[in-house]
C-alpha cells in the first residue's frame, strides 16, 4: 500500500492522520466528507481508504458501499470510528475497524496490519 485516502470531517484528527501517514512514507489525500472522498477516488486511485462513519453529506457507511461498487476489492477499507460496531450493517464494515479515540501508533499499526494482510493475499 502506498496511497491512502482519508475521509474525516474533524480537521484536527485529519491533520494528525495525515502527518502520521506521510511520516511513515505514504502518499495521503485528506477529504472532509464522504462525498468529496468519492469524487476524488478515481483520480487519486488509493490502495487504502480510511473513513470516519459520522460525516456530513455522505456517511462513512455510504462511502464504503460506493467504494465497493466502484472499486471492488482493489481498495482496502479501514473504518476509523466511534460508532458502535453492533449498529453497522455488514456492507458498512470495511476490511478492518479502528475505534476512536485513535492515537498515531494505533493508526499506523492498523494500516500496517492491513498492508500485510493484503500483500499476503496478492
Amino acid at each position: 500500500m502506498h496511497k491512502i485516502l482519508v475521509a474525516e470531517d474533524d480537521l484536527l484528527l485529519a491533520t494528525i492522520h495525515e502527518i502520521t501517514l506521510r511520516e511513515a512514507g505514504f502518499e495521503v489525500l485528506i477529504c472532509r466528507d464522504g462525498e468529496q472522498a468519492l469524487q476524488a477516488m478515481d483520480a487519486f486511485d488509493p490502495d487504502l481508504l480510511i473513513t470516519d462513519f459520522a460525516m456530513p453529506r455522505m456517511t462513512g457507511g455510504e462511502l464504503i458501499k460506493a467504494t465497493r461498487r466502484r472499486r471492488g476489492a482493489r481498495t482496502a477499507v479501514l473504518l476509523a470510528s466511534a460508532r458502535d460496531e453492533h449498529l453497522l450493517k455488514d456492507d458498512e464494515r470495511g476490511d478492518a475497524r479502528l475505534e476512536k479515540p485513535i492515537t498515531p501508533g494505533r493508526l499506523l499499526g492498523a494500516v500496517r496490519a492491513l498492508e500485510a494482510r493484503f500483500d499476503a493475499a496478492a
